[in-house]
């Protein structure tokens, strides 16, 4: 039993002509039907019933008919595997990530990476900044993208950047900061911040929150959020709330240290060998970012 003879059964019997199955295989009508007598002598059966130029499943016919169309698509899949070994593609791939950048980019993404690497299984899983290092030095992923540290402190995992992000201290337009002609560090330490939240071997902790009093989440959604609700003011990614800006439903603080770049990008253990998903994903994280920052 050869895969296409199994091609040849099924295009005849869709088309339900040997000579318009030929003609979409761009083969001849004596090289098809000679396929699919030989295919039905191995298989000790009549599969499909010729009358004049029309052909029809026989009962035993319509009876494999949807097993050899499974048999055509894990043949297909096995081909696109072994194809994309070839080509440097990962079979499968762990990727983590942040929420400094917009969903619908990644949802973008997503869509396009089960489009252009079918044969690639992949997981995707958010978390705060400060814990993907250590899952990368973990084994836990293969690769993470996200707000870069300052503090490099995994000799073994290697950043590579792959462009800025704008940063911003900001509040509701009605919470009192808003309010202050210049605000000074004291002013910030008066008032709640809503802190980015992540664990690390010990337990719970607020990233580098600059007030004593503070509200610590996991995302910077999350952040984003609760200053819309005027919970608190934060430090958060301009992308997500630039339309917010727009309609001054947010402000962004008078203080001396209010916006700054930081950088963002790929994190992986330096043993890694990137392949072809993590160059392209990379790659499209590099051409966004240079276009949203123009």
């Amino acid at each position: 039993m050869k895969i296409n003879q199994i091609e040849m059964f099924i295009l005849i019997s869709q088309s339900g002509s040997i000579a318009e199955a030929a003609r979409k295989l761009n083969k001849s009508r004596t090289t098809v039907s000679a396929a699919l007598s030989a295919f039905e002598d191995e298989l000790g059966v009549r599969l499909l019933d010729r009358t004049g130029n029309k052909v029809q499943l026989t009962d035993i016919g319509e009876a494999i008919a949807n097993d050899c169309e499974r048999l055509l698509m894990i043949a297909s899949d096995i081909q696109t595997k072994c194809a994309q070994h070839l080509g440097g593609v990962e079979s499968s791939l762990r990727i983590a990530r942040d929420d400094a950048l917009p969903e619908s980019l990644w949802r973008q993404l997503v869509q396009q990476m089960s489009e252009r690497f079918p044969g690639t299984s992949i997981s995707i899983y958010v978390a705060p900044p400060p814990e993907l290092e250590q899952m990368v030095q973990q084994n836990i992923i293969d690769v993470a993208y996200s707000l870069l540290p300052d503090d490099h402190r995994i000799p073994q995992v290697h950043h590579h950047e792959l462009g800025q992000i704008h940063m911003m201290s900001v509040a509701h337009k009605d919470h009192p900061l808003s309010r202050l002609r210049k605000v000074n560090c004291s002013d910030l330490e008066r008032y709640t911040e809503i802190a980015l939240a992540y664990v690390d071997d010990e337990s719970l902790k607020a990233a580098t929150p600059r007030s004593s009093n503070f509200i610590a989440l996991p995302f910077y959604e999350h952040l984003r959020d609760a200053v819309l609700d005027g919970s608190g003011w934060s430090y958060v990614p301009a992308l997500l709330i630039n339309k917010h800006l727009r309609e001054g439903a947010i402000t962004v603080l008078k203080h001396n240290k209010a916006m700054n770049w930081q950088p963002y990008g790929e994190i992986v253990d330096s043993d890694t060998q990137r392949g072809a998903v993590i160059e392209w994903l990379s790659d499209q994280l590099e051409s966004y970012l240079l276009e949203a920052n123009r």
